[in-house]
């Protein structure tokens, strides 16, 4: 067994689709060839050496290009995803508890899955730990660092014709590496930093490899992004971004977006805590307040470059990849179908007589973030809220988020009282249904009134879908987190989350004056929960923030409608589940094939 730092990528660079573990033991197996004078007499084109890639008689660098284009394909993605088992065993073989299809928010206080017989349900009641890892992708961000340290130590090898190029692609291979280790710091804290090292799978020192400190990770990671943020492709003006072949590739917008991500991460509460903490790997020595200072800088960099906006119309964002809000997104086949709407719509729904799923079920707490069309919280006695007709009235985004009783889809209204058409409690009519009342809509387009559902991005079978990472609402969002931190909520805050609440279609949009930073504080968060959903953003924020023990282990509800014979509803509520969750599973655990094969790479605390 080999450590996953050493893995490399586990698909063939021009290949789009994932040829599972035999291509992962392929690919390492290949690049532990030792380097050599290339002769196409000699071994078959498909054994891609190092000198087939980094070809030094190809001007054009055409294979190397790829080889950085692969590199993008080991973004996680989002939407519905395999959590368990998405990156390798050291014996190339997957590990982890896999759970089938459904997003991260039905690991957080947002939503559970519809269907019992669900992976996912393990892990809602059991948790997490080194033997059963969750959403583990340490080996496969070792192997996107380790490709990207490939071309950085080969690339000027290629002579290359076009000069820009060569410059593009150093830097956008390191912009590459330093994402990757953000994604491995906020699941583990801090990690081994490799440098530029390449290791072979017979390198003693592999085996005394040691974990960073979070510091030394977010330093190095903001250095990185720091360097290479004038190096890149330019950033591509509104017009030309639905034809740029490059969109998505690194840019300085995007490298400025990761760094507002990264210091807003160190900023928060868990890796920032006001009392040291229990491990150097887990957060700072010291509480600094300059680090949300740092974080509120990196934000409003990204928001005064103006290559970004809200867009006036939410829909845009599931139906045009390439528009004015979204700023990073993971690229791949850029083919759309309607698979998604199948997956998410109540079971009722059978469009071209295929069943829909309805695979997510949001929970009540979720339900009762979105506040009334007037801004008002629901527990407001002045916000007009009616208990005996709950969705009346309320802010657009929850029509747009969430499938509930009444709900007008595909022309009919959703029914999901008990023995209505999408909860009939027929195992026949519907072998999955709601656990809470509710569906999830959101990234399905406006079709209330279609009689089929529109083509989106997410695509069935083998290709994975595009994701949004960052957008601009998100950063918004973050600038007024980080800014209200520091310095309390001054009208640069305000204006930041106003925006948000006019595009959203609040009426009146404007917050109360005179807002504590504490109460400030909640109404940020409760924006980016109910704005940013089932984007992967809850899943992160609760932990980050350090409240996920106190809002998701706890009992989650949901609502039992029943209709009476004069067509009234009646809406009691409902346990559903009671999650578990400890103090260590606010970092997941280091997969125990990695510590026992590396004793220098120490556990999380409490694992």
């Amino acid at each position: 067994m080999v450590s996953s730092i050493w893995l490399v990528n586990n698909k063939h660079f021009q290949m789009k689709k994932h040829y599972g573990w035999l291509s992962l033991i392929l690919t390492a197996i290949i690049f532990t060839i030792p380097s050599c004078k290339k002769t196409f007499e000699d071994k078959p084109l498909q054994l891609l050496t190092e000198d087939f890639i980094f070809d030094e008689n190809d001007p054009t660098g055409t294979q190397a290009y790829w080889w950085v284009g692969n590199i993008y394909l080991k973004i996680p993605s989002g939407y519905n995803r395999m959590l368990g088992g998405s990156s390798w065993g050291l014996n190339g073989t997957p590990r982890g508890t896999k759970i089938s299809l459904v997003p991260l928010e039905c690991f957080s206080d947002d939503a559970v899955p519809s269907a019992e017989g669900n992976e996912g349900w393990s892990i809602i009641r059991g948790g997490y730990n080194p033997l059963f890892t969750f959403d583990d992708n340490w080996g496969n961000c070792y192997s996107a660092i380790r490709a990207a340290n490939i071309f950085l130590n080969n690339y000027q090898r290629i002579p290359w014709a076009d000069s820009t190029r060569k410059v593009w692609l150093a830097n956008e291979a390191r912009a590459l590496r330093a994402y990757f280790y953000y994604e491995l710091i906020r699941r583990y804290g801090g990690v081994p930093m490799v440098g530029d090292t390449v290791f072979d799978y017979h390198d003693p020192e592999l085996l005394n490899v040691k974990r960073n400190s979070f510091e030394e990770c977010v330093n190095y990671i903001v250095s990185e992004l720091d360097i290479v943020k004038d190096s890149l492709r330019a950033d591509v003006p509104l017009g030309g971004r639905t034809t740029d072949p490059n969109f998505g590739r690194m840019n300085k917008s995007i490298v400025l977006a990761i760094k507002a991500k990264v210091l807003l991460l160190a900023a928060s509460p868990l890796f920032n805590p006001s009392s040291n903490p229990d491990k150097p790997y887990t957060g700072y020595p010291v509480y600094s307040a300059e680090r949300w200072k740092a974080a509120a800088d990196a934000a409003k960099a990204v928001m005064d470059l103006g290559n970004y906006d809200l867009e006036p119309n939410r829909y845009t964002l599931v139906l045009q990849r390439a528009n004015r809000e979204h700023i990073f997104f993971r690229m791949s086949d850029p083919r759309t179908d309607n698979s998604y709407a199948y997956y998410m719509s109540p079971p009722g729904f059978k469009p071209a007589n295929r069943n829909s799923e309805g695979r997510v079920s949001p929970t009540q707490e979720f339900v009762d973030a979105f506040p009334m069309k007037n801004g008002k919280a629901i527990t407001d006695p002045s916000s007009g809220y009616n208990p005996s007709n709950p969705y009346a009235g309320r802010d657009p985004r929850l029509e747009q988020t969430v499938f509930y009783n009444g709900a007008k889809w595909l022309q009919r209204p959703v029914e999901t009282f008990e023995g209505g058409k999408d909860k009939p409690n027929n195992a026949t009519l519907a072998p999955v249904q709601t656990q809470t009342g509710y569906y999830a809509k959101k990234f399905c387009a406006n079709d209330s009134s279609s009689a089929n559902y529109t083509n989106t991005f997410y695509r069935d079978g083998g290709f994975i879908p595009p994701w949004c990472i960052i957008r601009y609402a998100d950063i918004l969002l973050m600038y007024a987190e980080a800014k209200n931190e520091y310095s309390g909520p001054d009208a640069s805050v305000y204006a930041a989350v106003e925006r948000i609440r006019q595009r959203a279609g609040l009426s009146p949009y404007a917050l109360p004056a005179g807002l504590s930073q504490d109460q400030m504080r909640d109404v940020v968060r409760n924006e980016r929960r109910i704005e940013l959903a089932f984007e992967e953003q809850r899943f992160w924020d609760i932990r980050r923030w350090k409240i996920a023990k106190s809002v998701y282990g706890t009992t989650l509800h949901g609502v039992t409608i029943t209709k009476n014979a004069n067509g009234m509803f009646n809406y009691s509520p409902k346990d559903v589940t009671t999650p578990y969750f400890t103090d260590a599973m606010y970092l997941f655990p280091v997969a125990i094939k990695e510590t026992q094969v590396n004793p220098g790479i120490e556990q999380n605390p409490g694992y």
